[in-house]
């Protein structure tokens, strides 16, 4: 009988040596994810946000996608609809861009904000507009059209555009209001900022790779060529 003993009780406390190591493993690598999380936080207050920009990014869901969301080469594009460059991009390099790249399948573009609320203080509740008529179904039209209101932008200029559109006003008013739709754009200039972003329009080009973005690239300004030339180099 107490040879099954023995082994037994020995098995037990290994397990619960192992046990505490697991949990011991699991705690220090959250506490070396949160020193990395500060770490980034203090780089972009100091604006050395390049220096620690991470190897991989968690490639976030939240935007518009625009393209295959499957394709191996993902741009993120981060815009303010108030910036004259964003305007530009957008009226004479995008429709040329969807053409060659989107269209053909040589990319994916997930569409997210980048209000610069400190040059455009109405860019923020754009942001947050043009969300809500992507709930339904509406989007690049209304996205240039509120490019073409730019900073001029109020409730009524917002309601011509839902009648025009032919929105369903009570859903925009009750997405206007909803604080998940105003931390979603939050979290979009966040993942910006961590990147050490902080103009527009700027383009994040990688490829997928279970759930994240590798060997990615940032760009500043819409440059055709310059993203071409990304995508191009992924392939």
């Amino acid at each position: 009988m107490k040879n099954w003993i023995l082994p037994i009780a020995l098995s037990s406390v290994l397990a619960g040596c192992n046990t505490t190591q697991q949990a011991e493993l699991d705690a220090l690598r959250a506490e070396v994810e949160q020193l990395k999380s500060v770490q980034q936080q203090v780089a972009v207050r100091v604006g050395l946000a390049e220096l620690v920009k991470p190897e991989t990014l968690p490639l976030s869901q939240e935007g518009k996608w625009i393209g295959d969301k499957s394709n191996d080469v993902v741009v993120i594009e981060y815009t303010d609809l108030h910036c004259p460059f964003c305007k530009k991009f957008q009226q004479e390099i995008w429709p040329e861009f969807k053409k060659q790249y989107v269209d053909t399948g040589e990319a994916a573009v997930l569409a997210r904000e980048l209000p610069l609320s400190k040059l455009h203080p109405k860019a923020g509740y754009a942001a947050v507009f043009l969300r809500c008529t992507n709930q339904q179904g509406q989007y690049e039209q209304v996205k240039d059209k509120l490019f073409e209101i730019g900073n001029s932008i109020t409730q009524e200029t917002t309601a011509e555009v839902a009648q025009e559109f032919n929105l369903d006003e009570q859903k925009l008013t009750t997405c206007l209001a909803d604080t998940s739709v105003h931390e979603a754009v939050g979290r979009s200039i966040s993942d910006a900022q961590l990147l050490g972003i902080g103009g527009t329009p700027s383009f994040v080009v990688g490829r997928q790779k279970d759930g994240m973005l590798v060997d990615y690239q940032v760009i500043v300004g819409g440059s055709l060529e310059k993203l071409g030339a990304a995508i191009k180099a992924l392939k």
